[in-house]
């Protein structure tokens, strides 16, 4: 399965899903990509979902939206 997560520092979403992942312990599982520190990730953000709304996490190229629903999904899948 590949994990991509689009998501920038400032963003209080964001963080709820970085937490996510680092106390499941799958850093190691989950490409980051920060939109805000490189622009190519925005623009491939924009290229897949139309718009740069984050956090995105991206499930074997599908996007997953919802800070909710992302934790949802990590837990049931990493615990």
């Amino acid at each position: 399965m590949n994990l991509e997560l689009f998501f920038y520092n400032e963003c209080g979403f964001s963080q709820s899903v970085l937490n996510t992942i680092k106390n499941l312990k799958i850093q190691d599982k989950v490409i980051l990509k920060n939109i805000r520190e490189n622009p190519e990730f925005e623009k491939e953000l924009l290229s897949v979902c139309g718009d740069k709304k984050v956090p995105t996490l991206m499930v074997d190229d599908e996007p997953m939206r919802e800070s909710e629903a992302i934790k949802k999904f990590l837990v049931q899948k990493f615990m």
